[in-house]
């Protein structure tokens, strides 16, 4: 029947697209974590000299699902089609993550990462130098240090945010549905030394059910974007605890309340 072969053809279509995505999402090496040494813990002291830092993100992405006409040709091309198709994907859905923060004013979580994160260090190892944050363009520590010359850089970035699609019930674009997926980093890296004492990640991929699913309308913002907000929110918070639980090697913590997408827009 005409119905059963659309299905079929959509699945071929479709197919290529997932194969592309995983590619893409396979290419990106995860950043290794290093444990927060005594040596960390030790040095900071009371009156340690800190500086705040966060760089400027990874572009956002929104990947739709879907289907391009060249993907169909491409598909013939086995593992070779699909990267190339995987890469007219990443452009793609760059190109709707910034039409998305254009319209909806979507700001990067990493601040909202780092004042989380710091506000628990600091009160947990007391100290009482801590410097206001900075927005930095180079993260080697050489430069870093040439900026802040000594003391310790606590420093934050955004390495992936996106919103991808969950694809089920036999691929039928009426059963799609999404979530925002998020990588973040953070260092805490002695200057007179250039050494990286601790370095944490946290990765919330589109599988993790921390946020309800987001629909076709809220990835075109027609709710001028709260669905999206709050649910990269929800992550951000996640993310600055995960990585405060990992530097001092706790189970649980810190106590503090969630962020709300009033709170961090005002």
């Amino acid at each position: 029947t005409f119905a059963k072969g659309h299905r079929t053809m959509f699945r071929m279509r479709l197919t290529p697209i997932l194969a592309a995505l995983t590619l893409v999402l396979l290419a990106g090496c995860s950043t290794p974590r290093l444990p927060a040494p005594s040596e960390a813990i030790a040095d900071l002291t009371a009156n340690a000299k800190v500086a705040v830092v966060h760089y400027d993100p990874e572009q956002f992405m929104i990947w739709t699902g879907e289907p391009k006409t060249r993907t169909t040709a491409l598909s013939m091309f086995g593992l070779i089609g699909a990267a190339i198709e995987g890469g007219m994907q990443q452009t793609d859905a760059k190109e709707v993550g910034a039409k998305f923060i254009s319209s909806t004013q979507l700001l990067d979580p990493i601040t909202q990462v780092e004042n989380r994160f710091v506000a628990a260090w600091q009160r947990e190892l007391k100290l009482t130098a801590v410097g206001t944050s900075h927005l930095v363009k180079n993260d080697s520590s050489q430069k870093l240090r040439q900026q802040f010359g000594e003391g310790y850089v606590i420093d934050f970035k955004t390495e992936r945010w996106s919103v991808d699609p969950i694809i089920v019930g036999g691929f039928s674009f009426e059963t799609i549905t999404y979530r925002p997926s998020y990588t973040g980093r953070a260092r805490l890296i002695r200057l007179d030394d250039q050494k990286t004492l601790w370095q944490g990640t946290c990765e919330y991929t589109k599988d993790d059910s921390l946020n309800t699913k987001l629909t076709h309308a809220d990835i075109l913002g027609d709710d001028h974007g709260v669905a999206v907000k709050a649910g990269i929110q929800t992550l951000a918070d996640a993310c600055a605890d995960y990585l405060w639980r990992q530097f001092f090697g706790r189970e649980s913590g810190p106590d503090f309340p969630s962020t709300t997408v009033a709170e961090e827009t005002k």
